[in-house]
């Protein structure tokens, strides 16, 4: 197992939002969380293709490929998540698996990018609003770190780019 999330600015930050806690924003992230994770993604997906959405191969590729990404790097990294590691976590919620990267944080930002062109003016907002929601909340819940959340994002900017040069 490599340790690559020892060190103390993802340690201070994770605190930083770990340990700022509301109780609207324990309540928020109980339910918003859930909209991370694979059934949504899959949701989205089966929308764009009975839909015929001309995004819809793009999107699929592009998750297929962040999905992959992000469990060859939780397999053979198999980071620890916080709640492992250190003290005093607030955590809200089961977790299971390996904490590095954040597939929560990838598929969030993946469905932004694939949604983002051709979507309503109106809805782009939201669109960027997500992965950023989605990720924050990841810390948020004592999930993951923040560097599993970048590393998160950016692995989802890369699956969608990689996907568009492609296409």
């Amino acid at each position: 197992m490599i340790n690559i999330e020892n060190f103390t600015l993802n340690h201070k930050l994770f605190f930083l939002i770990n340990h700022n806690r509301h109780p609207l924003l324990d309540v928020f992230y109980r339910h918003f969380y859930l909209l991370g994770k694979g059934w949504f993604g899959a949701f989205v997906g089966i929308v764009l293709f009975v839909l015929h959405d001309p995004r819809f191969v793009k999107y699929l590729l592009a998750m297929l490929l962040q999905a992959l990404v992000v469990k060859a790097l939780k397999y053979s990294i198999r980071a620890k998540r916080p709640s492992a590691v250190l003290e005093k976590v607030y955590l809200l919620e089961r977790l299971r698996l390996k904490s590095f990267p954040s597939g929560d944080s990838a598929m969030s930002m993946t469905i932004a990018l694939c949604l983002l062109k051709g979507s309503p003016h109106l809805l782009k907002p939201v669109l960027l609003a997500y992965p950023i929601l989605i990720g924050y909340g990841r810390v948020y819940m004592g999930a993951h770190f923040p560097l599993d959340v970048v590393v998160g994002w950016a692995i989802g900017v890369v699956c969608f780019l990689l996907v568009c040069v492609g296409f």
